[in-house]
């Protein structure tokens, strides 16, 4: 497998920003992954964008892939009529132009990440289209290919169907199938490096999940450094006037005035938490609205957010997080 990076003089972007204690720099990548040869039929750019973290008092440098939104559909032998025609109509919107489909394109992510050795893959959800029992096992045999650990947090596709999008009946039928992928818990979740923990937090139904307490505030407490990894980004300035031109209802959290969801008392906690004086979150990961943003959540101190684009167009960020500056 041919890996290799490739400059593009319109494209590429170099930006920088600064908060009182980080400074954190970004750069837009291609990544070509020849399925059959660079050049040849089949190839697959891929879209990576890179970003640098720095955090007071980090003593090792990490680096971690970031994907989110893939959409994966593996066709069930045994569905239903109305899964088989769900399948059959949502499977063309998850093919770019390359041709070359999700399912296709994961397990060069998983070489990927394997030849480049990062410390951990990070999901954000809507890996999968629905909770088949073709997907769920496909899923987790992608996973057990990686050579470091993952942690994975569900999107509002990966324990939903059309016909039953967050029901009750749902909620208990297909949620549960994804805890062996999740650590036994699906509210909550968390991968410890020692000096560094990553937390993956359920938001998928639009809210933060109530039993993500009280877990999260005694993770806060240990006051090492975090990234939490959810699935609905959270209000910033950008995001929210992105996803209000791209998409005609609410997708993210927060300002329900000005065209976002209005959070309940379960997410404006966790904003307050993650965002307080003394709050160790270092950076929140989220992917759903199927575009590539950058800006900080703001509260008492200002916590970078980056979200995912498309999976299922070839996007994906890989961050480096270092105390080194």
């Amino acid at each position: 497998m041919l890996y290799y990076i490739r400059e593009r003089h319109a494209f590429f972007q170099r930006h920088a920003f600064h908060t009182k204690k980080y400074v954190y720099f970004g750069c837009v990548v291609f990544l070509c992954l020849a399925m059959s040869g660079c050049g040849k039929s089949g190839e697959w750019e891929k879209h990576m964008v890179e970003e640098t973290v720095y955090v007071e008092g980090l003593e090792k440098d990490y680096t971690f892939l970031f994907l989110t939104d893939t959409h994966v559909i593996i066709p069930n032998e045994d569905a239903s009529p109305q899964e088989a025609e769900n399948e059959a109509a949502r499977m063309p919107m998850f093919v770019p132009e390359s041709g070359i489909s999700s399912a296709e394109q994961f397990p060069e992510w998983v070489r990927y990440a394997n030849e480049v050795k990062v410390d951990a893959v990070l999901l954000g959800g809507d890996v999968i289209d629905t909770p088949s029992p073709s997907n769920l096992e496909w899923l987790a045999g992608q996973l057990a290919g990686l050579d470091m650990p993952y942690l994975y947090v569900n999107g509002n596709h990966d324990w939903t169907y059309p016909w039953e999008y967050m029901t009750q009946s749902g909620q208990e039928t297909y949620l549960p199938l994804l805890q062996p992928l999740m650590g036994g818990n699906t509210a909550i979740h968390s991968l410890d490096l020692g000096e560094l923990v990553l937390v993956g937090i359920d938001d998928s139904s639009n809210q933060v999940n109530e039993e993500v307490f009280p877990a999260y505030e005694e993770i806060l407490r240990e006051g090492r450094p975090m990234v939490v990894v959810a699935h609905v980004p959270f209000m910033t300035q950008s995001v929210l006037g992105k996803a209000k031109e791209v998409w005609s209802s609410p997708v993210v959290i927060g300002a329900g005035n000005y065209g976002g969801v209005y959070p309940n008392d379960t997410s404006e906690k966790f904003v307050s938490l993650t965002t307080a004086a003394d709050s160790p979150v270092e950076l929140v990961l989220a992917g759903h609205v199927h575009f590539y943003d950058k800006d900080v959540i703001e509260g008492e101190r200002n916590v970078l957010q980056l979200v995912g684009g498309p999976g299922f167009q070839g996007q994906a960020i890989l961050i480096h997080m270092t105390g080194k500056k």
